[in-house]
């Protein structure tokens, strides 16, 4: 392969690369609850979301055991456990999540260490 051509599958990469990394922003934060079945605060997260229109997956981790190892590295013991973006808030505070969701619209932290905002 000739070095222009290399070149312009680079550029290419790397434009693919930015494209998507834009696209994931404007998506919004991610959001993970961590919940059980039973939990009435778990629903109420859960409700808060979608009223909201925010996307976000819920794992109950009583029945995914995958769900209750990424839980158990959080160290925390109770549900609703939530994670928006690099951001860890333990149990249900609106307060809290409409905190979260915007330091995560306002774009990514420096620092790559998910912080315990709520509680512990």
């Amino acid at each position: 392969m000739s070095v222009k051509k290399t070149v312009s599958a680079l550029s290419a990469f790397f434009a693919i690369l930015l494209f998507a990394e834009a696209l994931a922003f404007a998506a919004g934060p991610k959001v993970e609850i961590f919940m059980t079945s039973w939990c009435p605060y778990c629903a109420k997260a859960e409700a808060f979301f979608k009223a909201k229109g925010v996307p976000f997956s819920a794992s109950d981790i009583e029945k995914d055991s995958a769900a209750r190892m990424r839980f158990q590295k959080y160290g925390q013991r109770g549900v609703p456990l939530v994670v928006i973006g690099d951001i860890v808030i333990p149990g249900y505070s609106v307060a809290e999540y409409e905190k979260a969701l915007a330091v995560a619209k306002a774009g990514p932290s420096a620092s790559s260490q998910p912080k315990m905002v709520y509680g512990k």
